[in-house]
């Protein structure tokens, strides 16, 4: 049963005051803090009624918007579906909320929140019942939006939202599996995310309404303190005129008391702050997995198109001048996703010699054009060929934190933003340190990078905590709270240290020191390398019609025939209907249906000899050793380059001996689909 211990005196003859009892199942209040039952209901859907009304709000405004998918998807149904989401679910989210403004409505919100929750989940498992089976592979997701709103924002008590939500999801589960319209393995998944939803749902539940009781019980003891306090008070005031010598042994007493409740206090909030951490990185890390896979589509496809501009053209070197920008800014992206990956991960970060004077240059001229006019840039750099042992990404990444947030600060007004990077030696103990370094900063050689401006100001009481994870003091929706940690989090990593100073109505300014190398750079410049080709027939296989189109053009360029593919499924049918006719075949490994190792594995079992590609973009499930013992023969990651490409392929086909001579005297067979 969960208890929160109160450790602080009682007034009355009572050694300590009881702990805070709740029943696991009902959160309610039990045995001697029964009584706070009641106030705490009153209290709670008194604070619920406004962030109920815009929940309820969201609701109408998405219930009534996803009718336009029933324009699209089934016409046919539309005015069957359109009567229960504009003639049974808004009008009764509205009622409700009409309802909300009456005196006597708290005493049945958390009755009325439950019915509202089995209305909008009944309306999306009716249409999935008698609608099509495109509506039920589809409309089953919105479900789980309604489960997530009913669990979270619409401040329904874990009781009432567990009672409505589990009869939703049961409803579901009952309609899916009699309904029929479904395969089995459809139905399957449906109900385990529906029920994992569910699930989740009552845990974020119960965890908020947990909280909200302790806050409510801490408060109360808060209080009782309070009245405590001043019966102390009125004690010492009569003691004081008789024993002036106990009251200052009082004092004393009093003082260490405060101090243990003090650390106590510390100790426990440490340990949440540590909880709430490990939590957050794990969601951080998760997200970053779903990121990488989709960027990392994306830049395939940029990444291709521009090497194959640069290929076709003649002589036109000003064009490729700006092209080979796009490829390099494209491996930065790159990067940044190998970082997202690395943070996901906990993994260490590269670092190498590099000037930072080019990198502060390059992140300026892009933050200029994000930039209003009212706001001007002031840059001052002090020796451009100060070099660094850095991470070039992450340098990027605290120069686009820090002046986004400065220009966040001057967006009404506009202002100033001034950069400066200056070089600096800092003396060793005994010797005279440069005014205002910070004292804690190690003797040695620095480069000091200020970023200041001319906005509002932070706070004095805030300016100790602007680098805690989630803080943030911007409004709902503009700041997530992790930009300036994750700036302290690169600072620290590259050995570093930054500091702030803030004047309300006066500015900002960031101190940032990094430590100064002497080192040579060499030069990284993309170029087009020798890139080995080939006549070979290849079957390429991807989800994405886009990077499935590019990887057929990459490949015809190199001199291969090729047949593109979409559908895993289809592709398999190719190899068994032409098992000799492939050199070849390349597949991606995430893919909706057949995953590109179950597809390789299918080949392998009627053609044990076929060399086989898998190229990816993220993936969780397989590393690369896994892959490779599976029997697939190489790998690409995405964005790949066609000369990364290019060799691996070659190496595939030399190594299984399967590749045609490179003069091309083997064509192989010919398919007219490869023409």
């Amino acid at each position: 049963m969960p208890s929160i211990l109160a450790s602080s005196r009682p007034i009355g003859n009572s050694n300590r005051s009881s702990p805070i009892t709740l029943n696991p199942v009902t959160l309610a209040f039990t045995g001697e803090s029964a009584q706070l039952e009641k106030p705490f209901l009153d209290q709670y859907a008194e604070n619920s009624l406004q962030q109920m009304r815009f929940a309820l709000g969201l609701g109408i405004a998405l219930y009534a918007m996803f009718g336009v998918l029933d324009y699209i998807i089934v016409p046919e149904w539309m005015v069957h579906f359109w009567l229960v989401r504009y003639a049974i679910v808004c009008p009764s989210l509205a009622v409700v909320i009409s309802l909300s403004f009456m005196p006597w409505f708290k005493k049945i919100m958390q009755a009325a929140l439950s019915l509202l929750i089995l209305v909008g989940g009944g309306g999306i498992i009716y249409m999935t019942m008698v609608g099509p089976p495109s509506i039920n592979r589809t409309y089953y997701s919105g479900l789980m939006l309604v489960l997530m709103l009913s669990y979270t924002f619409v401040r329904a008590r874990f009781l009432w939202a567990s009672l409505a939500g589990c009869t939703v999801t049961l409803a579901y589960l009952i309609g899916s599996i009699y309904s029929g319209k479904l395969p089995s393995n459809i139905v399957v998944n449906n109900n385990y995310f529906c029920m994992a939803a569910n699930f989740m749902g009552m845990l974020v539940s119960y965890s908020l309404e947990f909280y909200a009781r302790k806050d409510y019980y801490m408060s109360h003891l808060l209080e009782i303190e309070h009245q405590k306090a001043e019966f102390a008070n009125q004690r010492l005031e009569q003691t004081v005129q008789k024993r002036t010598a106990m009251l200052a042994q009082a004092n004393e007493e009093l003082r260490l008391e405060i101090e243990v409740h003090e650390q106590l206090d510390h100790e426990k909030k440490q340990l949440e702050h540590q909880l709430r951490q490990a939590q957050k990185m794990e969601a951080i890390g998760t997200l970053a997995g779903g990121i990488a896979h989709d960027f990392n589509n994306i830049l395939a496809a940029i990444m291709g198109h521009t090497e194959l501009a640069l290929m076709q053209m003649d002589q036109k070197e000003n064009a490729q001048k700006y092209l080979s920008e796009v490829l390099n800014a494209s491996d930065r992206a790159k990067e940044l996703v190998a970082q997202i990956l690395s943070f996901s991960r906990h993994g260490d970060q590269e670092l190498k010699p590099i000037q930072i004077g080019s990198i502060i240059k390059e992140a300026l001229r892009l933050i200029r054009s994000t930039l209003p006019t009212t706001i001007r840039i002031k840059k001052w750099i002090d020796n451009p060929t100060s070099i660094v042992v850095g991470n070039p990404t992450q340098i990027h990444q605290i120069m686009m934190n820090l002046c986004t947030n400065a220009a966040h600060a001057m967006k009404k007004s506009g202002g100033t933003l001034s950069v400066k990077l200056l070089s600096m030696d800092i003396p060793g103990k005994g010797e005279k340190r440069p005014p205002a370094v910070p004292a804690n900063l190690a003797p040695g050689q620095y480069v000091q990078l200020i970023i200041a401006d001319s906005g509002h100001g932070i706070a004095p009481h805030l300016l100790t905590r602007i680098f805690d994870p989630y803080f943030t003091t911007k409004e709902k929706d503009v700041g997530t709270g992790l930009g300036l940690a994750v700036v302290q989090g690169i600072v620290q990593n590259h050995g570093g240290h930054i500091e702030v100073e803030s004047d309300i109505g006066k500015g900002t300014t960031f101190f940032i020191y990094l430590p100064r190398v002497e080192s040579e750079i060499t030069p990284e410049l993309t170029a087009l390398r020798s890139i080995p080709t080939g006549d070979e027939n290849i079957l390429f296989v991807d989800d994405d019609p886009t990077l499935a189109e590019l990887g057929g053009k990459l490949l015809t360029t190199l001199g291969y025939r090729v047949i593109t593919e979409v559908d895993p499924k289809k592709a398999l049918q190719h190899c068994l209907d032409r098992p000799g006719f492939f050199d070849i075949v390349i597949t991606d490994l995430i893919m909706p249906g057949l995953t590109g190792d179950v597809l390789a594995t299918e080949i392998l079992k009627h053609q044990p000899d076929k060399p086989i590609i898998a190229c990816t973009g993220f993936s969780e499930r397989l590393d690369e050793k896994e892959i490779l013992a599976s029997g697939i023969r190489g790998v690409l990651h995405k964005p790949m380059t066609i000369y990364k490409m290019a060799n691996v392929i070659r190496n595939v086909l030399d190594e299984t001996g399967t590749g045609k001579a490179p003069n091309g005297n083997d064509p192989g067979p010919k398919d007219p689909a490869l023409d």
